[in-house]
């Protein structure tokens, strides 16, 4: 498990594969493992980044005054960008991590270059169709 310092604290994440960068952003109450499945096939042409952000299933806290408001938490993945010093991004959310994704244009424009959300599927049986940008 790799770890960066960000102003708002440490943020833990597991890195795999090269190339064009993917960050993962799981929803709440879980942490980077949702992606344990997903991270070997997509590492295979990308250089895949699944951190445990701090949702609820975090094991290292953020400092006291880290915002984790709807508009701390995505300045939070665009501070985690840059200090990986990633270049052209592609953002991928599952659940409140999508919409989070979503924001991160908002807060800081040149955070990424593009991302994909995966809402949360309502049935066993039902496929939702994701949505990227």
């Amino acid at each position: 498990m790799n770890e960066v310092q960000l102003p708002q604290g440490t943020i833990r994440y597991r890195e795999q594969g090269t190339g064009e960068p993917i960050v993962l952003v799981h929803g709440l109450l879980t942490n980077g493992e949702l992606w344990r499945e997903v991270i070997p096939r997509l590492a295979a042409d990308f250089r895949v980044i699944a951190p445990d952000w701090p949702l609820g299933s975090h094991r290292v806290p953020l400092g006291d005054r880290a915002d984790l408001s709807p508009r701390g938490s995505p300045k939070l993945i665009a501070d985690f960008i840059e200090r990986l010093e990633l270049e052209r991004v592609t953002l991928v959310g599952n659940d409140t991590g999508g919409a989070m994704c979503q924001l991160v244009p908002s807060t800081t424009p040149s955070a990424s270059a593009g991302w994909c959300s995966r809402r949360a599927t309502p049935t066993r049986n039902s496929r939702p169709k994701p949505s990227c940008r």
